[in-house]
């Protein structure tokens, strides 16, 4: 079901790339150069993304996380970083929620860790128009109001042109999974507590997700933040060069300090 590409070339450590909703792996092609000098890299297209299966009959966050789970057994992957984007970062929680031993650390990019009121109102007006307008049309509105300027114009073609790959049903029972992520953050009262670090990473342009994630970030003592400047949501397409070097930086020193706790 699930299609990945792997580029490896005997490094120590992995990176998974995990993208956001109605993109693909394809959308990391500003990060596979500079990460590869380091590391061997998994890019994931999630169900009915990219080249991965459409036409989906179910989808459900277990089956998510079991088909990744088996790819990384497949490559004998025992523990990953894993590099998230946007809506891609809820995978990513879905897997650290009950395989902590899989994770080394994560990037969350972009992410949504807490629905503000206008996050709310806004899928909710996805979910009431979902089945009376082409999804294409309303991924194109979602992704002008994420990304409104001028310099967020490449962002928003690169989803744009993936998303419109998407078949429509397989559209839906993403949505519905956005919408059940939103309770699960609702409903997340404590931070669970742990060792593993985590690198959030926002364009300070990023008017829908920055200022909440920065209440969250200050709750979580594993956690650090980047912020790039006068880049959008997706600062990975817009700031390779701030994103890659930093991203890097962080993985390069989870490396480092798990050195220091062996010696």
């Amino acid at each position: 079901m699930i299609h990945y590409r792997v580029i490896a070339d005997n490094k120590e450590d992995w990176v998974v790339f995990i993208h956001p909703l109605g993109g693909s792996s394809a959308t990391f092609f500003k990060q596979v150069r500079e990460f590869k000098k380091d590391f061997n890299l998994l890019l994931i297209d999630l169900p009915g993304h990219g080249k991965s299966k459409k036409g989906i009959s179910t989808l459900d966050p277990n089956m998510i996380v079991c088909n990744i789970l088996n790819i990384l057994d497949d490559l004998n992957i025992e523990s990953a970083h894993f590099v998230g984007m946007c809506l891609g970062n809820g995978v990513i929680d879905f897997i650290y929620e009950n395989n902590k031993s899989r994770i080394k650390s994560i990037v969350y990019g972009a992410a949504v860790k807490e629905i503000g009121f206008f996050n709310k109102f806004l899928l909710q007006i996805g979910h009431v128009f979902k089945h009376l307008m082409p999804h294409h049309f309303l991924y194109n509105l979602f992704a002008i109001v994420m990304m409104p300027k001028k310099n967020h114009k490449e962002s928003r073609e690169v989803f744009v042109k993936e998303a419109k790959k998407m078949d429509r049903s397989d559209f839906l029972h993403w949505y519905n999974i956005i919408m059940e992520k939103k309770n699960y953050y609702e409903n997340k009262k404590q931070l669970v507590k742990d060792s593993i670090n985590k690198l959030y990473i926002y364009g300070s342009e990023d008017h829908l997700f920055l200022s909440k994630a920065k209440e969250y970030v200050k709750k979580d003592s594993n956690a650090v933040m980047q912020i790039l400047k006068d880049v959008g949501h997706m600062c990975h397409i817009e700031s390779p060069k701030e994103f890659n070097s930093s991203v890097i930086l962080f993985l390069k020193g989870q490396k480092e300090l798990s050195l220091s706790l062996q010696n």
